[in-house]
């Protein structure tokens, strides 16, 4: 029996030792206490009411950025699935803290390179891989961004350890736009469908840790998956990166029925169809990652074949009507 009681008096001892070495008051030297901050991650967007929870992906970055915006630590983490209960420690002690969180990112991106105390939040990030000038295939990749509030730990000096709670808002920076070309039957009957090409091109390959992207990139030709051609239209499905005004955002339809090298059916702004759909209601960059972009062309001087008219939709909402002119 006295082995017995020696025995959870050794085991209280030793308790009391990890519990109370940081939290009592009978310690004089307390600046080694444990800190640190849990921080969960969830997605809502203004247009929601509630949060929601993205479950599986492919990778999660976090960062912890003191007072001055410096990297102090990070944090990978491989094919986690983040729910409601998740939460990732973060070790840091005594200051101001804000969090940037990163998911999805797969082997179609090279990252950058982070280190304690040099890395802002406005180094690179990502870059999209590319070959020739065209972007990687993003089909099925969907990445996440977002950081969280400034969460303040005191000086464990004086307050001992001290655990804070945080949660970064995540907001996708994938997009996906199905493009649907679609050709008038009473006046395009002596057109080939098959001869029809469409070009998606952004300057958007490049991202910072802050969610921004550096102006002034070299322009990448987005893949699509292989058009599905139905009687007299054709769609396409294209994966892009973030879609922001300024940055070379283009489609580009053409015909090559005539001429080899091609004639313009269409040659715009992407964006600016979209942002005009928004201002309508039919659109918001804020909330929507799904975009569906549909243009009706007719010839509109069937005898001399000469003139294309061009219907653009966004989301079925009729954005703008453009004429082309052709030298057949």
């Amino acid at each position: 029996m006295m082995n017995l009681r020696n025995k959870i008096l050794i085991t209280l001892f030793a308790l009391g030792t990890i519990f109370w070495g940081c939290d009592s008051l009978i310690y004089d030297d307390l600046a080694d206490c444990p800190q640190g901050v849990y921080v969960k991650f969830y997605s809502m967007t203004p247009c929601e009411s509630d949060s929601t929870f993205i479950g599986s992906v492919a990778s999660l970055t976090l960062f912890a950025f003191d007072e001055n915006d410096k990297l102090v630590t990070s944090v990978t983490k491989e094919n986690v699935t983040l729910s409601r209960d998740y939460e990732v420690l973060m070790p840091v002690s005594d200051g101001n803290y804000s969090f940037v969180a990163w998911t999805g990112i797969d082997g179609n991106f090279t990252k950058g390179t982070f280190t304690d105390g040099t890395t802002t939040k406005k180094d690179l990030m990502l870059t999209l891989k590319s070959a020739s000038g065209v972007a990687a295939n993003l089909e099925g990749t969907n990445v996440w961004q977002g950081e969280s509030p400034v969460v303040f730990l005191p000086d464990p000096a004086e307050y001992a350890s001290f655990y804070a709670y945080t949660a970064v808002r995540l907001r996708e920076v994938t997009n996906r736009v199905e493009l649907i070309v679609e050709f008038d039957k009473a006046t395009m009957k002596d057109y080939d469908m098959d001869e029809l090409n469409v070009e998606v091109s952004s300057g958007n390959g490049k991202m910072r840790i802050d969610g921004t992207m550096p102006l002034k990139q070299d322009v990448l030709v987005y893949p699509s998956a292989a058009p599905i051609f139905n009687d007299n239209v054709a769609t396409w499905h294209y994966n892009l990166l973030d879609l922001t005004t300024g940055y070379d955002n283009k489609l580009h339809i053409y015909y090559t029925g005539n001429e080899a090298e091609g004639e313009t059916v269409f040659n715009g702004d992407l964006i600016a169809m979209i942002l005009l759909a928004a201002q309508n209601g039919q659109a918001n960059l804020d909330c929507d990652n799904d975009f569906t972009v549909k243009v009706v062309i007719k010839d509109y001087c069937v005898e001399c074949w000469t003139h294309f008219s061009c219907s653009i939709y966004v989301n079925d909402w009729l954005v703008h009507s453009y004429s082309t002119q052709l030298g057949f």
